[in-house]
């Protein structure tokens, strides 16, 4: 008996060294031919590294200490893509060196990606080396002065192909993307679609300011998501999720603890791609320098955004921009008249530097319900006047403006239009001194959706006066502006327009 419990206890010392082998096995690209100097592609080599890993059962691809240049790579279940410190994945410049995809796609979402994964488990990116996507390759010149100069503030717009998503996963599951730097996306720069069980952390993302639709990190129809500790530098927005017409719904994703810089929003659940549902999210303890937005919901082709809840916000949106705003809540009726809403949302402790203002706008249709914000203290270097610019404003995240009489133009901290049950609590106002600080004098402001180009006159840090809120069609709830006035006594604390709200 003796004999064979020790045969079996043997059996299993050597099963799980096996499997503790089998987990940690690494792959050096070296030992597959790759060589480092960004010049000769190495795709194969890499390529065969992750093959034979994931024939073996898995474990970890090293892509060690140089630069190495590549072209689309298929990630492999039980596979870790490991670039370690002073590693550079270089995408390719040539859209030739790139697998052709062949499913639906869109300005964004092109079919040439460097890292791409479809229907796989057990996945990682990992390392504190860099992934390039080599993006300018597949931008268009930048706009220069005649000394050749590059002109500042402007856009840059992309090539017609172009790599995006640079790192595309799909339809996948239990994924793991961590500490690497991912930089110089041609486009988007992570894209997880359809996936779910996934954790990303410690990620850099960082882009030229300017650069086209260069989104950070984005989901769509993701679940059981959690992004955190990362640093996003982009142009476009830097956190989104999403839904779109082949998607899965969103659902159950917490972000905390980033810091985010972007000429859009900082972090985002919606917008265009808003066809199904979005709910059970959590945003907290982000911080946003030059940041247009803090936070946006866009519900604008039917999908129902609910059970939100944000705290924890700091930062200014001091980017070269016009109507920046800090928290913007939108429901807008797409083409075919399908229209969704947002409800059951929570916003607490936030500080927020800003020129601009917090709006909420509904279609008559759609619904944005139960809104409470808590613990909001604005600061105002400067206030920018909307009206002025409102007549063309085209960003397809800014409201319809039929007139001069609804949102779009309210000169407010708060706008808020058709909205039901609005709680806003223990709000604090700080309105500008004597002068616009330095830093927020940028001499040229562009605008979102435009190639307008805004010059203010910064000799008087007040373009107009604010009023606490401006409410349309406003029913329910109440407000606490006990410690704030409007920026003058020559306009209304609190100004209601068919609208029910009370008023402590």
């Amino acid at each position: 008996m003796t004999k064979y419990i020790i045969t079996l206890i043997g059996i299993l010392a050597f099963s799980v060294f096996s499997c503790q082998k089998q987990s940690t096995s690494n792959y050096n690209i070296l030992d597959f031919g790759a060589k480092a100097g960004g010049e000769g592609l190495n795709t194969v080599a890499i390529q065969d590294a992750i093959n034979t890993a994931h024939k073996n059962g898995g474990g970890k691809v090293i892509i060690p200490s140089g630069t190495y240049l590549s072209g689309t790579l298929f990630l492999k279940s039980n596979v870790n893509l490991h670039v370690a410190l002073g590693a550079t994945l270089l995408g390719s410049p040539n859209i030739e060196d790139y697998t052709k995809m062949t499913w639906g796609h869109n300005k964004d979402r092109q079919p040439w990606h460097l890292i791409y994964a479809d229907s796989i488990s057990n996945m990682a990116i990992t390392g504190l080396g860099i992934i390039d996507g080599n993006g300018k390759n597949f931008w268009e010149d930048y706009e220069k002065d005649k000394h050749g100069n590059m002109i500042i503030p402007r856009w840059i717009k992309a090539k017609e192909q172009k790599v995006s998503p640079l790192i595309d996963i799909n339809n996948s599951e239990k994924i793991t993307i961590k500490d690497v730097t991912v930089k110089t996306g041609g486009g988007w720069n992570i894209h997880l679609f359809n996936s779910q069980i996934a954790t990303i952390r410690g990620v850099k993302v960082i882009n030229n300011i300017y650069s086209p639709n260069s989104d950070g990190i984005d989901l769509t129809g993701c679940s059981d998501v959690t992004i955190s500790d990362c640093f996003i530098k982009t142009c476009d927005d830097a956190i989104v999720i999403k839904t779109v017409e082949d998607s899965n719904e969103s659902e159950r994703i917490s972000v905390s603890n980033c810091i985010i810089e972007t000429l859009c929003v900082g972090i985002k659940l919606g917008a265009g791609e808003s066809y199904k549902d979005m709910r059970d999210i959590n945003f907290s303890n982000c911080v946003f320098n030059g940041t247009s937005r803090f936070f946006g919901l866009y519900s604008k082709n039917g999908a129902v955004i609910e059970n939100v809840v944000v705290n924890n916000l700091t930062g200014n949106t001091n980017a070269k921009l016009v109507y920046n705003r800090p928290i913007q809540l939108m429901v807008e009726k797409n083409k075919n008249g399908k229209v969704g809403g947002i409800r059951n949302v929570i916003i607490s402790n936030v500080a927020a530097h800003t020129d601009g203002r917090i709006l909420m706008t509904s279609d008559p249709d759609g619904f944005i319900s139960d809104i409470f914000f808590r613990d909001i203290i604005l600061t105002y270097p400067r206030i920018e006047d909307p009206l002025p610019m409102i007549d063309g404003a085209r960003s397809n995240q800014f409201p319809k403006v039929s007139d001069f009489k609804n949102a779009g133009a309210a000169r407010a901290a708060f706008v808020a239009e058709n909205v039901n049950n609005l709680v806003i609590d223990n709000l604090k106002i700080n309105w500008p001194s004597n002068d616009v600080p330095k830093n927020w004098q940028h001499p040229e402001r562009i605008e979102n959706g435009t190639s307008r180009i805004h010059k203010p006159d910064y000799s008087n840090p007040r373009e107009t006066e604010f009023s606490v809120l401006w409410a349309k069609n406003v029913n329910g709830g109440f407000i606490d502006a006990t410690r704030c006035n409007a920026s003058s006594d020559k306009v209304e604390k609190i100004n209601l327009i068919n609208s029910v709200i009370t008023i402590k």
